[in-house]
């Protein structure tokens, strides 16, 4: 037994009371900062100059998806940009669509790759970046897809001299794939912890779409040169490379949002989450302790509240500290949904939040098994 100001407590007792308070006070310093980056973004005055502006689109074999997304983007007012397309080997109709655009609208420039190579990826990247003659370099997928006429002009009020990226949301709009709840829990979370970890230094852009950055910049650090090590996410890589407090913007303007029509079938959902494990390997030590400390912390929380709830009798005290928790998650996380034009994901996103670390462990040791394996 320990006695403290007299109260007894078991050794238990004691170890997961401790541990309770230590990870609430953990996850409030988290959802401090969540707070406030949720808070954040609010519109500034209109820029007296915009900046120049290459939209990039790297395509295989999307040419209805291309009919349906470039419109959107030539009718975008905004007064100096580009839409660049990089046709990637390609076997269906994207040649002749791409080249009868040209026609139409001066705004239009292609490239075209007619050989696979290693770093494919990589390559059709950097072959837009060379096409491009703008500024700055906004990248998208072909099936995004831009809802608003000021897309472009809102996404350009986070551009400014001392900026180096500018990251905006990606929102998974695809209503019949089984696992679409789960991308979009992953994606909110993640984008909300990448905001708050900015204001440490530590953005973390966990996707290649609906992001920014400098030209000049792009061949001054001589492009992928640094991330060539693995044969996914380079853009992701470079903007993590780049990217500190200062220099990156999060949009949370909700005309900066672009949709993502993908499927989210069960065979996507796990790739989407072996996709983020793999890049999260990539990161920083600063980036993977912190997302570690808010993983273990969260799972802690968690376990130890649910040992004291059933050993303890100062249940209801920890049960009503737990729901304050709860609570507080859930207001700040709806209006954070809101900002970023997500609905119908609370409270279930707290239970997955909750589950999370435990599929990330998983899934990373199903990676590591089969990474052994091939070597074999």
């Amino acid at each position: 037994m320990i006695e403290i100001s007299g109260f007894s407590f078991g050794l238990l007792e004691f170890g997961l009371l401790i541990g309770f308070v230590l990870t609430f006070l953990i996850q409030l310093f988290y959802q401090l900062f969540i707070n406030i980056f949720t808070c954040s973004g609010k519109k500034k005055e209109k820029q007296e100059e915009l900046p120049s502006i290459s939209i990039i689109i790297p395509s295989r074999n999307y040419e209805e998806n291309l009919r349906e997304l470039i419109p959107t983007l030539l009718d975008q007012d905004y007064p100096d940009f580009e839409v660049v397309v990089v046709d990637d080997c390609s076997s269906d109709g994207t040649e002749w669509y791409l080249a009868g655009l040209k026609l139409e609208s001066n705004r239009i420039k292609t490239s075209r790759i007619i050989q696979e190579t290693d770093f494919s990826n990589a390559l059709v990247i950097t072959i837009g970046v060379r096409a491009a003659t703008k500024e700055w370099l906004i990248f998208l997928n072909p099936l995004c897809r831009v809802k608003s006429k000021d897309w472009l002009k809102s996404f350009a009020a986070g551009m400014n001299q001392n900026t180096e990226a500018v990251i905006g949301f990606v929102k998974y709009v695809n209503h019949e794939g089984s696992m679409q709840k789960l991308i979009r829990y992953e994606n909110l979370d993640s984008f909300l912890l990448s905001g708050s970890a900015r204001y440490f230094g530590l953005p973390m852009p966990l996707t290649d779409m609906n992001m920014a950055y400098k030209r000049e910049r792009f061949f001054d650090l001589k492009g992928f040169a640094g991330v060539l090590d693995v044969r996914f996410s380079e853009n992701e890589l470079y903007i993590n490379k780049i990217s500190k407090r200062k220099n990156t913007t999060l949009l949370l303007d909700r005309s900066t949002i672009v949709d993502y029509k993908g499927d989210t079938d069960w065979h996507d959902g796990m790739i989407f989450k072996k996709k983020q494990l793999l890049l999260k390997r990539k990161f920083t030590v600063g980036q993977k302790v912190f997302l570690s400390i808010n993983s273990l912390s969260r799972l802690a929380f968690d376990v130890s509240m649910i040992g004291l709830v059933i050993i303890s009798p100062w249940r209801l005290y920890v049960a009503g500290i737990y729901l304050f928790k709860i609570i507080h998650e859930l207001i700040w996380g709806i209006v954070a949904a809101k900002r970023l034009g997500e609905k119908n994901l609370f409270p279930s996103l707290l239970i997955y939040r909750s589950l999370v670390p435990l599929l990330s462990f998983i899934l990373s040791v199903r990676l590591l098994f089969i990474r052994k394996k091939r070597r074999r």
